[in-house]
């Protein structure tokens, strides 16, 4: 049996116009910036445009990672769980803003695959949204593109873990600073 492409000329020139949209895009993203277009071409074959409101949650800490995104529109917040010591209410305290054109949800690509933190959208955002499951096996069978991904995501692992550090650092001065003044 024969499967004919029914594709009509405008739904192909729409397709090939999304994916140039979407090869765009991941090249200002810097974690893909040093791909060439054939290897952008495949990686935006893994890509869905998602779109959230202001306050909607992406995904939370805690979760199964199964995509990585970057942000296209609007602005992230990463937010971090805390709870006092022998108390019961938990907070969440943000450890970063995410930006135009930036990646978050690494943790899709990093075993166990589970997020570190929650996002939550602070406007309405626009988000390429890269399965996860799809990407690791891309960048398992073309060791250039997988080099290329992580030598530039570990670079947005560490500023991660830096802004992380530097927020919980400030915040345990302010408790020692209002405990002191007691």
């Amino acid at each position: 049996m024969v499967v004919q492409d029914v594709t009509t000329y405008d739904e192909g020139k729409k397709m090939d116009a999304d994916k140039t949209a979407t090869i765009k895009i991941l090249k200002e993203c810097h974690v893909f910036s040093g791909l060439n277009e054939i290897e952008l071409k495949k990686v935006a074959n893994l890509t869905e445009e998602k779109e959230y409101p202001a306050g909607a949650t992406i995904y939370q800490e805690g979760a199964q990672a199964e995509e990585l995104a970057v942000l296209q529109e609007g602005k992230v917040a990463l937010q971090m769980s805390l709870s006092a010591p022998g108390d019961r209410t938990t907070g969440r305290i943000t450890v970063d803003i995410v930006g135009r054109n930036e990646l978050f949800g690494w943790s899709a690509m990093v075993d166990p695959h589970v997020y570190t933190l929650t996002s939550v959208c602070l406007q309405r955002c626009k988000v390429l949204s890269i399965d996860g499951i799809k990407l690791r096996s891309l960048l398992g069978a073309n060791h250039h593109i997988g080099y290329q991904v992580f030598s530039e995501m570990v670079k947005v692992v560490a500023s991660r873990l830096d802004d992380t550090r530097r927020v919980l650092v400030s915040e345990r001065l302010l408790l020692l600073n209002a405990n002191n003044s007691k």
